[in-house]
């Protein structure tokens, strides 16, 4: 038992198929970008500091100026279908609208 157990897990591993249960709460946005992106800006028609949040829709941790280079990390979707980019942030990361981000 053990045996096929490590052996289902190492074929897994090597084929990069693992079953997880689908988040109801957060979803990786229809256009998702790689998993890392360091060429990315912030963007906006104003002059308007981007927020940047502790998780998606989370509490404020900070702001960007447009036209700060970013580095991306992830996509999410939030519950009430806003796109979320996780970037990196001071000595971690943070969250920003992903419609206020351009990468490429």
């Amino acid at each position: 038992m053990k045996f096929s157990m490590i052996a289902a897990l190492a074929l897994a591993m090597i084929f990069g198929v693992i079953a997880m249960p689908n988040s109801t709460v957060a979803s990786p946005a229809a256009n998702a970008m790689p998993m890392f992106q360091d060429n990315c800006v912030v963007r906006g028609n104003n002059n308007i500091p981007l927020r940047v949040r502790s998780s998606p829709n989370g509490r404020i941790i900070g702001s960007l100026k447009v036209g700060t280079q970013i580095k991306a990390w992830d996509l999410t979707t939030d519950s009430n279908g806003v796109d979320w980019t996780k970037i990196s942030f001071k000595r971690g990361f943070g969250w920003v609208a992903t419609e206020f981000v351009s990468c490429g």
